[in-house]
């Protein structure tokens, strides 16, 4: 399926998931504005994809989530390229190592800042690009940890908290500007493997519930890809994944 021609933002695209996704939106035809820590990161990720296609045009910027300068920054600075954005994906979060004792104030409130403020900052500063835009879309990349009742093994509870608050407001948000045509997608993968699109056999391999313990990045993609695509009357609010492990394991 094509994405020709949208303008796309994907927020802390400078590793993992995040450039899995910019890989796969510049492939299929998108303009990508894409942010990391440093903007080193996010030039190596611009880098990559022209490597994998010549063609494809992608801007880097450096935005920290958890620091509300640089994202009413990079939202000012993508402006200054474009004036419309047609999909804003919300995917930076900072995963907290250790538990809610070990960990530090300070990854804490990270993990607070750059997860639930850093996407609704984000979101607030995109909406005037997203508003000028035919078909206006946002996607939050939350997680199993931010469910209500989910028995997540790792996950910090101050990381569950975070997320918890990113699907809320994305919940309000949603009905909120629906007026304008948004549409917005909260989508809650467990964990899974971050398959890499430059691998062919390996991304589009397709796996047996007794094969392999977790789910792989095409799943999460494919999902969004599926949301993305239907007819503009239809919003798809909300995707919750499963592992459908033989053992009964997997959130």
């Amino acid at each position: 399926m094509t994405f020709q021609g949208k303008k796309v933002v994907v927020t802390g695209a400078g590793r993992g998931f995040g450039r899995t996704l910019a890989a796969k939106f510049a492939e299929a035809g998108a303009e990508l504005f894409i942010s990391a820590r440093t903007l080193e990161q996010a030039r190596a990720t611009v880098q990559l994809l022209r490597d994998a296609k010549p063609d494809v045009i992608a801007h880097a910027f450096r935005c920290n989530m958890s620091n509300a300068g640089e994202i009413r920054d990079f939202a000012i600075a993508v402006e200054t390229v474009s004036p419309r954005i047609d999909l804003l994906i919300n995917n930076a979060s900072y995963w907290l190592q250790r538990d809610l004792l070990e960990a530090t104030d300070e990854e804490i409130l990270e993990a607070i800042n750059s997860t639930a403020t850093g996407a609704i900052l984000a979101t607030k500063h995109f909406l005037r690009l997203l508003e000028r835009s035919t078909t206006p879309d946002i996607v939050y990349i939350n997680g199993t940890p931010g469910l209500l009742h989910n028995r997540h093994s790792e996950a910090n509870e101050a990381f569950s908290a975070a997320k918890a608050a990113q699907a809320a407001f994305s919940d309000r948000l949603r009905f909120r500007f629906k007026a304008m045509g948004l549409r917005v997608l909260t989508i809650y993968p467990p964990d899974f493997r971050n398959t890499s699109p430059a691998d062919a056999q390996d991304w589009l391999r397709r796996r047996d519930s007794f094969d392999e313990r977790k789910m792989t990045a095409r799943n999460i993609y494919d999902c969004i890809q599926f949301a993305l695509t239907q007819d503009r009357i239809c919003s798809i609010n909300e995707i919750i994944l499963s592992n459908n492990n033989g053992d009964g394991a997997g959130n």
